[in-house]
């Protein structure tokens, strides 16, 4: 499987496990990827490693001291590491608008780093939105995609609380609306999309909550009205499952609509984190990322598995491979 233009791969916070996944993708594999980071710390962490990396595949992102890289400790985000990872981003997002690559791929970034640094985001999919284009940031939905699951999630780095006092049916309209745009730009064929509840057993017509009644169902009845296949709402204990059992394509035209970060996270997760990737309905550009974070735990310990970097850039492959295919 070939791609004209190379992906681009962002390193990633450089105190995490990121700067040891990216040496080990570049020394192990041949994969048509460029590397966006800083060039010190990726020989710093090669040569521990004892690996070599084909230095012309790294665009070195940050020209910062060696006495200040130094400094950095693993495991220990700081103002610069925030820094080195945003300025790495920023870089792979302009090159991607300008067509020097055809996708991002980005690394495990610290959020807490991004905020010491100056940049006040939640999370990647927010900094991606408004580093695509500043002036009129796009509306965006972090979606989850493996083999067997492609999840789209309405609502991402919210307090629970706030999952169930700002869900709206306009915002679920808008979910539903940015799913079904990358679905067709994507090349989906004849997309299903499975609407969640928010409540246990979705609801039992009212009794453990109205939300489904008031607030989802509405939602629905419109999404069809506007030619969009949708069912639901259906009770989330059963539903992953259910959606598990189908006949599968890829990408899967069977799309699961979650209402939240972790009901959505866990069954994804459980189904394994070297299996699935993370993307960003609603960019001008394709963007995914591994499912995992820095780890600081085992940060600068060598054993780090880059297996999930690995097949989060195969799958892009793959998404691009598919919607050249059937373009």
């Amino acid at each position: 499987m070939k791609t004209l233009l190379p992906i681009a791969v962002t390193m990633g916070d450089p105190t995490g496990i990121g700067p040891e996944i990216s040496v080990k993708i570049l020394s192990k594999y041949n994969l048509p990827i460029v590397l966006y980071g800083n060039l010190k710390i990726l020989q710093n962490i090669s040569k521990k490693l004892g690996l070599e990396f084909p230095e012309n595949k790294v665009i070195n992102t940050s020209l910062i001291a060696d006495k200040e890289i130094d400094r950095l400790v693993f495991g220990q985000p700081t103002k610069l590491s925030g820094q080195i990872s945003y300025s790495a981003i920023e870089l792979a997002v302009n090159d991607c608008i300008r067509k020097k690559t055809q996708a991002v791929v980005t690394g495990p970034i610290s959020k807490l780093a991004l905020n010491l640094a100056g940049h006040k985001w939640p999370g990647h999919t927010e900094l991606l939105s408004y580093l695509s284009n500043p002036i009129k940031p796009p509306n965006v939905r972090m979606t989850l995609l493996s083999d067997k699951l492609l999840i789209v999630l309405n609502s991402v780095h919210l307090p629970l609380k706030n999952v169930i006092t700002e869900l709206s049916t306009e915002k679920l309209l808008q979910t539903l609306a940015i799913a079904n745009k990358w679905s067709s730009e994507n090349k989906i064929i004849d997309p299903h999309f499975w609407m969640s509840a928010l409540n246990p057993h979705a609801g039992e017509s009212g009794m453990l909550g109205s939300e489904e009644d008031e607030i989802i169902k509405p939602a629905i009845r419109i999404a069809r009205e506007r030619n969009i296949n949708i069912s639901g709402p259906w009770p989330a204990d059963t539903l992953f499952m259910k959606v598990k059992k189908l006949p599968k394509a890829f990408p899967p035209n069977n799309i699961i609509i979650s209402l939240y970060h972790d009901q959505a996270l866990i069954p994804f997760k459980l189904d394994g984190l070297d299996n699935g990737v993370n993307l960003t309905a609603g960019l001008p550009f394709l963007r995914t990322s591994v499912d995992h974070g820095t780890a600081f735990d085992i940060a600068g310990k060598g054993i780090a598995s880059e297996v999930p970097l690995k097949n989060a850039i195969l799958k892009t492959q793959e998404l691009i491979f598919h919607n050249k295919t059937n373009g």
